[in-house]
């Protein structure tokens, strides 16, 4: 049951998403030919400038391809992931509308896991460029998860949910990798790691793939404590564990204030030298040294992120261009090539089906999705039985200075 407090949250996002998926439904014979994809994103809170920079993308896709042939306009719908309840949005937007045949989102495992069961039943085909727990997809790490594989994927039901980047455990491996790694190689050169999560299924996931790879590295986990955001004295009581552990250096994995409120109180308590090695979210978040308080003591912070730096992809130069055409200069992120590349599959799939003369259903959208390849400027997309990428991305290795700013440092192979 969703609190009153929540609905409230999200209700009018909800309600303008909902009058836009009803206007193809009225008026004239060619705004019934009017298909519609959705985004789901956290466009509100600590996380907007990640969300808002993938909605945007996929708003490009869809202004580049908005006369999709023989009378079928296209256009886009978003729902905003921080504002709660992102499922129900989706049910709800799903069974009002039965133009909606494709979904780019979410960009977290926890809303993956809410609404994996309603694209499920709706056979809505949905790419997630950010979702990495890995029962999400496969039936035996959702079992060691506590997640219910059935429910996310009801039998009988074909497979909808994709994501491209790669799962927590090759994360894990990865950041264990580099902690140990010499400073030549852009690691930490660190052998004595405390562990910190927050508490999340992800971070959970996540630590433990990091301290089974730093163990097979000669490394050892020293400390491991769980914090929660917002909790007085949460992050203080991990920080004087860490300082009496003495370690090499720190891992977090979790949600990008919790880690902000131990970086800022671990540089305040006394260690700020003491590097924070993260991966997911937080490595190159524009919002993360105002998240911290201040730019000073946002640094010593190294993340991977699952998505590669656009300075080593081949052919995004005329999407970087398109971009900052469309949206005043601004710079995209690496997870906007995803979402525009995400965007793009799905839509190649609807003109597909448009080609091919079928009636353009979420089912038919899906099955293209599916079977095919689409080429795009990260690599090319296409999946296996589980719906995880065939061609897995590596991550990116980024550092931030005592000014709040990120830089790019190494690619990483999962």
């Amino acid at each position: 049951m969703i609190s009153l407090f929540r609905r409230a949250r999200w209700l009018p996002a909800l309600v303008a998403l909902l009058l836009l998926m009803a206007l193809p439904a009225c008026g004239t014979h060619a705004s019934d030919q009017t298909i519609t994809i959705a985004t789901v994103f956290p466009t509100s809170g600590v996380d907007a400038p990640v969300g808002q920079a993938m909605q945007n993308a996929v708003d490009l896709a869809v202004r580049q391809n908005e006369a999709l042939g023989k009378g079928y306009t296209l256009a886009v719908a978003h729902i905003d992931e921080a504002s709660g309840a992102p499922d129900q949005a989706v049910a709800i937007a799903a069974t009002s509308s039965p133009h909606l045949v494709g979904i780019v989102g979410p960009l977290t495992s926890q809303s993956a896991v809410a609404m994996l069961p309603v694209i499920a039943q709706q056979s809505i085909a949905t790419i997630s460029p950010g979702a990495t727990l890995p029962g999400l997809t496969q039936s035996d790490q959702a079992q060691a998860e506590g997640l219910s594989f059935t429910q996310m994927h009801p039998a009988g039901k074909p497979l909808a949910f994709f994501r491209l980047p790669e799962t927590d455990n090759a994360a894990g491996k990865a950041t264990a990798d580099l902690a140990v790694a010499s400073t030549q190689a852009h690691g930490l050169a660190a052998h004595a790691v405390f562990v910190v999560d927050d508490g999340s299924d992800a971070a959970k996931a996540l630590t433990a793939a990091f301290a089974q790879e730093l163990n097979a590295k000669h490394g050892a986990v020293v400390g491991q404590k769980s914090i929660i955001a917002g909790v007085p004295d949460s992050a203080q009581a991990a920080v004087t564990a860490i300082i009496e552990a003495y370690p090499d250096a720190v891992f977090y994995a979790g949600s990008t204030v919790a880690g902000a409120e131990l970086r800022s109180t671990l540089t305040l308590t006394g260690a700020p030298q003491l590097p924070i090695l993260t991966a997911g979210i937080i490595a190159d978040h524009p919002a993360w040294s105002a998240t911290v308080g201040m730019a000073a003591a946002s640094a010593n912070t190294v993340g991977i992120l699952p998505a590669q730096d656009l300075s080593t992809l081949k052919n995004t130069s005329d999407f970087i261009s398109a971009y900052q055409a469309a949206y005043s200069g601004a710079k995209p992120l690496p997870q906007s090539a995803l979402a525009y590349d995400a965007a793009m599959d799905e839509i190649a799939a609807i003109k597909s089906v448009i080609a091919s003369g079928k009636p353009v259903t979420s089912a038919a959208v899906l099955a293209v999705v599916t079977s095919t390849k689409y080429v795009g400027i990260t690599g090319a997309l296409a999946f296996d039985k589980n719906g995880d990428s065939t061609t897995p991305i590596g991550f990116s290795v980024y550092s931030c200075d005592t000014k709040g700013v990120w830089h790019y440092q190494t690619s990483l192979n999962g």
